[in-house]
């Protein structure tokens, strides 16, 4: 009797930790198939924060992220209610926002090169010592410009980060729900534990790769050329693939606010 029930007992623990391995399978591929273009906004991000003269900061990057995927999160576990107050694909025409910040940052990669065009001009014209002096107080500038960052301005970058995110999170609101819908509570509680840590190994893996010493040098060189077209491209495709413009056409030849 004791044998049978110690077998019963293994019997049922093998069962459960097959039960756990398979569901924590389940939130990783979930998490990998819903983030896997989340790398390459992660990855542009840390390359901008890699600049000596970028205010934004590694730490940015992490808050952004957590805040924009705990936003997809609510608006997932909301679920239908809130479809039926903004139709996912509304998030779609976040996009020109992301536009506007590849934009933005094409027209101040202009202005910089404008500058040390200038700088460059001028330095030809002063003698060494002066040239020397001028370098100084330059990145002297350059440096109390990223220490005197205001709370406003940390606020700013995150919230930047954050709306790049959620943009970017069609598919994740799409997948989410009904898996929460068919979800027990402590599953949901599960699914949001899990995909949270998993945004922290994302973040941890992205800083490392920016991170690495000829991926660091080459990013601190090239990044500001590189970072703009990333985001207006990254825009034009959440434009596309969130096809925000159909649904748009749709409910004006129709006259009906449709959610889906």
């Amino acid at each position: 009797m004791n044998n049978t029930e110690e077998t019963e007992s293994r019997s049922a623990t093998g069962t459960m930790l097959a039960e756990i391995a398979t569901f924590v399978s389940k939130v990783i591929i979930t998490f990998i198939l819903t983030n896997i273009q989340d790398v390459v906004i992660l990855i542009n991000f840390f390359l901008e924060s890699s600049k000596t003269d970028s205010i934004m900061e590694n730490i940015h990057v992490v808050f952004g992220q957590y805040l924009g995927f705990s936003t997809l999160l609510m608006l997932s576990l909301f679920g239908y209610t809130i479809s039926y107050m903004l139709p996912v694909k509304l998030i779609g025409f976040l996009g020109f926002l992301i536009i506007f910040f590849g934009l933005n940052g094409l027209h101040t990669l202009a202005k910089d090169l404008l500058k040390k065009r200038k700088e460059k001009k001028q330095a030809f014209e002063r003698n060494q010592d002066n040239e020397r002096v001028e370098f100084i107080q330059f990145e002297s500038e350059n440096i109390t410009s990223k220490e005197n960052l205001t709370f406003m301005g940390d606020i700013k970058q995150i919230v930047k980060v954050s709306l790049v995110t959620i943009a970017n999170g069609n598919d994740n609101i799409a997948i989410y729900v009904p898996i929460f819908v068919q979800s027990k509570s402590w599953e949901i509680i599960a699914y949001a534990a899990g995909f949270l840590i998993m945004v922290g190994v994302l973040c941890l893996v992205c800083y490392y790769f920016v991170h690495y010493p000829l991926i660091f040098k080459f990013a601190q060189k090239y990044s500001q050329f590189i970072s703009p077209f990333v985001f207006i491209g990254l825009g034009i495709y959440i434009l596309i693939d969130s096809k925000c413009f159909p649904w748009l056409i749709k409910v004006l030849e129709t006259g009906q606010w449709t959610y889906t």
